[in-house]
């Protein structure tokens, strides 16, 4: 997880990016413009869904303390049982309470889904990386035939706390670039 705050992450796209710009730059809902391009069902897969200890190098940005937890949620973006975006969100616990306590237990439900129908929250900040697929944060994926991904990370204001969204693009998600965005 500590990937999520390498001094990778830029505000200008990586030199690398080609299919996966029009998906780096978006700013609707991610959860929608996959469900529109699936061929199957769209699914979550969820792989981690927990409340741990705030780590220090995220208190800042997220605006908590050492001592507060965030609730660890890594999920798979798929359509049918084909990932096409591997995404980790970090969620202050101070931050799930009154509207937003149904965060505490999404399922297979998609946070994408929520954020975008939720008038107060906002894209503040939105950040860009190409990371290695052997960083740690990828651990909970099946080897990874690429050596790196693309990806970015928004920071969310509006809640009592900011909620911090990263999404990756993985290979599957190339042969379905051009149904949704032209090209």
């Amino acid at each position: 997880m500590h990937d999520l705050f390498t001094p990778y992450w830029q505000t200008t796209l990586p030199p690398t990016a080609s299919w996966q710009v029009p998906w780096l730059v978006a700013t609707g809902s991610l959860t929608q413009s996959l469900q529109q391009v699936c061929q199957q069902a769209f699914q979550v897969q969820v792989l981690q869904h927990e409340f741990i200890a705030a780590p220090a190098f995220i208190c800042e940005d997220l605006m908590i303390q050492p001592t507060e937890h965030v609730l660890q949620r890594q999920v798979l973006l798929c359509d049918g049982d084909k990932p096409l975006v591997f995404a980790c969100s970090l969620l202050p616990e101070a931050a799930l309470q009154g509207r937003y306590q149904a965060l505490r237990e999404l399922g297979s439900r998609p946070l994408g889904h929520w954020i975008f129908s939720e008038p107060i929250l906002k894209r503040q900040t939105m950040l860009f990386a190409e990371l290695p697929s052997q960083a740690a944060l990828f651990k909970n994926l099946n080897k990874l035939t690429e050596t790196s991904l693309l990806g970015r990370k928004t920071l969310f204001v509006g809640a009592d706390k900011p909620l911090l969204v990263s999404e990756f693009f993985l290979p599957a998600l190339k042969a379905h670039s051009g149904e949704q965005h032209g090209v």
